[in-house]
């Protein structure tokens, strides 16, 4: 009678433990959604991109987010991960400024400016 409870026990536990994995999993897939939904709100806002465009740079954003966390999760050196986490980012920009048109690579150059600037007043 003793296994059977202590089984059953197990098995609650385990479910249980399960369960919670995979809506932490849900959790973060909906978390780099929104990232990404709210980068792109912010660049839509500032170069008024196509629907194409959109569909585009959505993609780029959600892929390098999904990428980065990934690294995140690795078990590697702090550096390590620093130096692929730029490239990640740098790569980005350069598929980025692929998407756009001639009028919109100016002020996408000058956001990316602001944003280092912003970035380095935080640290």
């Amino acid at each position: 009678m003793r296994i059977i409870k202590l089984l059953l026990l197990f098995i609650s536990i385990s479910i249980n433990g399960i369960s919670q994995i995979d809506q932490l999993n849900q959790n973060q897939v909906i978390n780099i959604e929104q990232l990404s939904q709210n980068e792109l709100d912010e660049l839509n806002s500032l170069l008024q991109l196509s629907p194409e465009q959109k569909e585009q740079v959505f993609d780029i954003i959600h892929g390098v987010l999904i990428k980065n966390k990934q690294v995140q999760s690795m078990k590697l050196i702090e550096a390590d991960k620093k130096d692929i986490l730029a490239r990640n980012s740098n790569a980005k920009i350069d598929m980025i400024k692929n998407v756009l048109n001639g009028k919109q690579m100016p002020l996408y150059t000058q956001y990316l400016a602001n944003q280092v600037t912003i970035e380095g007043l935080e640290d």
